[in-house]
């Protein structure tokens, strides 16, 4: 008898090799059925681990501390019985990588010690060859892959096979051994359906049918037309909505009715920023029960062991529910997920086993990207690349939503896939929500913005930097006045803007100076605005705050060009979109923000643009290869280039209040510190490294646990602008936290 896996009892408890594979097989068919892929993912997985038949791999069971190469055996017979020898490769990356990650081809001369496919395959392997006695005959003739190619080459296309089956194999193998380990199934699925949850979300959108003022019958006006648009079949879409337009529930009314329509399985909403992420899952879970949303990406920390007290918004007897979510948090195997940027793309190119295996949940979805212009540009074309391939060979739809659309067809790798507009006529509905103007100032010093801001009641200013922001705020006159950074924790700001939403909901004076976080989600209404020159999509981000719910026929907002001592570099990204929006204002002085002026917008920074830019890790270089010869894939290389976020940020905790002081005396008592990083989740303030070795140096920083970071010395936390920097120059703007 040969065995699989251990669980601590006697033998005669363990995992029989051949049930294993048998199960895994039997899961992972199932899986690839959805995607037309049924037999090739069984076969992987059938496969999968044969190199246990090794004797010396049972000695490691009873105890031997010998490691034992046991994927490489599976590899090796693929390689040798299936053809042609371009399929058997494909198959053969997802059997090698199925523990360590999926490795690069690497090439024929490589030696047997290096990690690539060529030189794995070379090694001298343990014998395996009892697998024949539990499996006399294995079926290793396959029927051909169907798919589209979106590429000459059809290499990104042919990539991304892998992956899918590599997801398939990865989490079979992870369930069965699961089921195993825990003597039966853990309390998966059985999630409310698509339908039933559309029901429920079209019931919950009835509340908006009877609008009382102007802009909320535009909205609905909008919400319709995305019901009635849902019908259509799987495609590429763009949802164009002005800012207030109400996308959140529009975009998910259309995702919910869209995966009723065709069948669909799932909807996953990709959100940029963390800061409004937390605030969209609730929107939704209200809605559709939190049972059925996953809310999942770094700060909500899923880990099994700890406890539901530790998860916010859920409470004693939620115990089923929440380990629920745990599980689903692995693999995507619910209604409804709400994530981040980072989180889906970066899973979609990672070659690790524990990232990669949702991916293949992401076919037969409806995913919308919200703010789809905040795809890094540095990779926008595998992002794009990934979105395409899905959309052609996976049977999903996507959505790409934002109130400034970029101009993506240079981009596409086939120019024939356009999107497709949801709303129609977006210019005219651009015109009913034209509740803003736009005047431009010249340069100005900010002893003259902070006298023109003190002469306003109720004012917004959006400067680029940290630094800046705090320099304009020390000068303005400080009765209801408002200061908005990351350098705040998101309990300060949350404190914060709801000081600023009673005052302005009292007509009271109110005078707001921020960072650009303000302009991504955060319901505020000032009636007159402020805006430092930066990029088209930021200024009319910013003007989504102003008149936001046309309380007057038209605010207005001033864009300025700053003259400051406080600004010493401005990012270059921001530096670039304010190059070419300092164009677009003057050329489209009437109307600056109008749909012909995003589009011109954006072809200009594009054109600005060499072709590396959109690719500037070469990701599609790991896959487009010239002259490729066999499956020449660079999987590795390419999840370790693919970074969206590229300057790495530490977290510091700071006591903001007795919850947060509370919170820090039970993890110095625990022994399990990581139980409370979703708690004190509210009271963290991300930084920069080099940020936080200065403070680190000053002796400004206590260490609990290893765990957290915390700021030692409150006098360094400002309660109206935050946590104190040493050395602002370091600051290169607002970090996009993930």
């Amino acid at each position: 008898m040969f065995y699989a896996h251990t669980n601590g009892e006697d033998i005669s408890h363990w995992q029989p090799l051949k049930n294993h594979l048998e199960n895994v097989a039997s899961i992972a068919g199932d899986l690839g059925e959805k995607i037309g892929l049924a037999d090739h993912a069984r076969l992987i997985a059938l496969l999968h681990d044969i190199g246990k038949y090794s004797l010396a791999f049972q000695k490691r069971l009873l105890g031997s501390i010998r490691r034992v190469d046991h994927s490489t055996a599976g590899a090796f017979e693929i390689k040798t019985h299936v053809k042609p020898p371009l399929l058997s490769t494909l198959l053969a990356f997802c059997v090698l990588g199925h523990h360590g990650g999926l490795p690069n081809y690497g090439s024929p001369i490589d030696d047997s010690s290096d990690s690539s496919l060529c030189a794995r395959l070379k090694r001298k392997l343990e014998d395996f060859s009892s697998y024949k006695h539990d499996f006399e005959f294995i079926d290793m003739r396959l029927p051909k892959m169907n798919i589209q190619p979106i590429t000459k080459s059809g290499g990104f296309s042919t990539s991304l096979i892998v992956r899918m089956l590599y997801s398939i194999l990865v989490d079979a193998d992870f369930l069965d051994t699961e089921t195993f380990m825990n003597q039966g199934k853990k309390p998966r699925g059985e999630y409310e359906s698509i339908n039933a949850l559309t029901l429920r979300f079209n019931d919950f959108l009835k509340r908006f049918y009877q609008p009382q003022t102007k802009i909320h019958a535009y909205r609905t006006e909008i919400l319709h037309q995305c019901l009635n648009k849902s019908k259509q079949k799987p495609s590429l879409f763009n949802l164009t909505v002005p800012t207030g337009g109400g996308k959140t529930y529009s975009s998910m009314a259309f995702a919910l009715n869209h995966a009723i329509s065709n069948h669909l399985d799932r909807i996953i909403y990709v959100i940029p920023f963390t800061s409004i992420i937390e605030q969209n899952a609730a929107l939704f879970k209200d809605a559709l029960g939190k049972q059925n949303v996953l809310e999942h990406h770094s700060n909500f920390d899923w880990n099994p062991e700890h406890k539901q007290s530790q998860l916010v918004g859920y409470e004693d007897g939620d115990e089923n529910i929440i380990q629920k979510l745990k599980l689903a948090s692995e693999n995507y195997d619910i209604p409804v997920v709400v994530t981040t940027n980072v989180q889906f793309f970066e899973s979609l190119f990672s070659n690790l086993p524990s990232r990669a295996r949702k991916i293949h949940n992401m076919a037969r979805s409806v995913i919308i990207f919200d703010e789809a212009q905040m795809i890094p540009r540095d990779f926008i074309k595998p992002c794009l690349y990934a979105v395409i391939e899905l959309v052609t060979n996976y049977e999903c739809s996507a959505v790409l939503c934002t109130a400034t659309q970029p101009v993506i067809d240079i981009l596409l790798p086939n120019r024939s896939t356009q999107p497709e507009e949801i709303v129609k006529n977006p210019k005219e509905l651009y015109e009913r929500f034209q509740r803003v103007k736009i005047e431009s100032l010249n340069t100005i010093t900010d002893n003259q913005l902070i006298n023109t801001l003190n002469g306003h009641d109720q004012v917004i200013c959006i400067v680029n930097t940290r630094r800046h922001a705090r320099e304009i705020f020390s000068g303005i006159q400080p009765n209801n006045s408002f200061h908005l950074s990351t350098l705040m924790c998101a309990a300060h700001r949350s404190v914060t803007l709801l000081k600023i939403r009673n005052h302005l909901d009292k007509g009271e004076p109110c005078r707001l100076v921020s960072t650009q976080l303000v302009e991504a989600g955060v319901d505020i209404d000032f009636p007159i605005g402020y805006r430092a020159l930066a990029g088209l999509d930021s200024i009319i981000q910013a003007a989504g705050r102003v008149n936001r719910n046309m309380k007057s026929e038209k605010g207005t907002l001033f864009v300025f060009e700053p003259q400051s001592p406080a600004i010493r570099r401005i990012p270059a990204f921001i530096q670039q979109g304010a190059d070419v929006a300092r164009q677009i204002l003057r050329e489209f002085e009437k109307d600056p923000i109008s749909s012909e002026a995003i589009k011109e917008y954006y072809r200009r920074m594009y054109q600005f643009q060499d072709e590396q830019s959109f690719d500037r890790q070469d990701i599609l270089g790991c896959f487009e290869k010239m002259g490729i010869r066999d499956a020449d894939f660079d999987f590795k290389t390419a999840a370790e280039k693919f970074r969206l976020i590229a300057d790495p940020t530490v977290s510091i905790v700071i006591k903001f209040d007795d919850q947060a002081e509370r919170l820090l005396k039970e993890v110095i008592q625990t022994t399990n510190p990581g139980m409370f990083i979703r708690q004190l989740q509210p009271y963290t303030v991300n930084i920069y490294e080099k940020e936080f070795n200065s403070l680190l140096n000053l002796g400004k920083i206590d260490i609990y646990h290893d765990t957290f970071s915390v700021l030692n010395d409150m006098q360094d936390y400002n309660d109206e602008t935050g946590l104190r920097i040493p050395e602002e120059d370091t600051v290169k703007g607002e970090a996009v936290f993930f």
